[in-house]
């Protein structure tokens, strides 16, 4: 990646840009149990007027002009918005050694931040989006709930695809369904493709059948190598004589929702 491109936004409470910043540390998180706040330091960032202003102001103007900031967007090699963090008050600054028009600055860190262990599965995205099918499957279990975390959090970023038309059918590679996450990383890439968004619980799912994420039902939905799932998901959620598995629970809402699914 370019190191002179942009990898963060600066974002206020209106959503518009304060700054385009060359990088950030501290973005990814050792866990804790604290409930202190962490910082992230925002390396680089070229401000926009507004912040100017308010950076160099005096403590009497900070005071009347306050500035709420609302998160850091992370952008992907092309500079498309990957996700956004939010981020709170500004605690410090000093210029940039990266460029004498740049500033660096220290900021609140918020609850959403990613944890240390996933930065490899957000540098993968950042890098290249996904462009075939399972390559969350290299994956173990944590690997893939957090690969579906970003699955989720670009989704929102973007104007996904219009709804397509009732009727269609859609197919779903099986093979790699060995738990929950992965259903819905499967289900995702059988709608919209690889890096594709259709839920990550059931009520997601059953929102996202409903329309706007990309599919209209009814439709068919063939799932190949569905075996894997049935011996996988079968946890029971209901305290209950004869309580359906995950598995069935799954077919339950595609049926009342008028999706078809041809298990293969």
């Amino acid at each position: 990646m370019d190191s002179s491109q942009p990898k963060f936004l600066l974002i206020d409470g209106d959503g518009q840009v304060l700054g385009a910043c060359l990088d950030a540390e501290g973005v990814f998180v050792e866990p804790t149990k604290s409930a202190e706040s962490a910082t992230v330091e925002i390396l680089g960032c070229l401000p926009v007027q507004r912040l100017r202003d308010y950076l160099e102001g005096s403590k009497r103007y900070r005071l009347r002009n306050p500035l709420w900031l609302e998160g850091l967007r992370m952008l992907d090699a092309a500079g498309e918005p990957l996700a956004d963090f939010w981020v709170s008050q500004i605690i410090e600054w000093r210029p940039s050694q990266l460029d004498p028009e740049r500033v660096d600055i220290i900021a609140e860190w918020g609850y959403d931040s990613p944890q240390s262990g996933a930065r490899h599965i957000w540098e993968r995205w950042r890098t290249a989006r996904p462009d075939q099918i399972n390559q969350w499957a290299v994956y173990g279990s944590e690997g893939r709930r957090e690969w579906l975390t970003v699955v989720g959090r670009s989704s929102f970023r973007q104007t996904g695809p219009a709804d397509r038309p009732a009727g269609r059918t859609y197919h779903l590679d099986g093979a790699h369904v060995t738990d929950e996450t992965s259903f819905y990383l499967a289900a995702g890439e059988a709608i919209n493709g690889p890096g594709g968004y259709f839920g990550w619980n059931l009520d997601a799912l059953n929102d996202c059948l409903c329309g706007g994420f990309g599919a209209t039902t009814p439709f068919t939905l063939i799932w190949s190598d569905s075996q894997a799932a049935r011996q996988s998901l079968t946890e029971i959620l209901e305290e209950m004589d004869d309580a359906p598995t995950l598995f069935e629970i799954i077919q339950t809402i595609f049926a009342e929702r008028g999706v078809e699914v041809v298990l293969r």
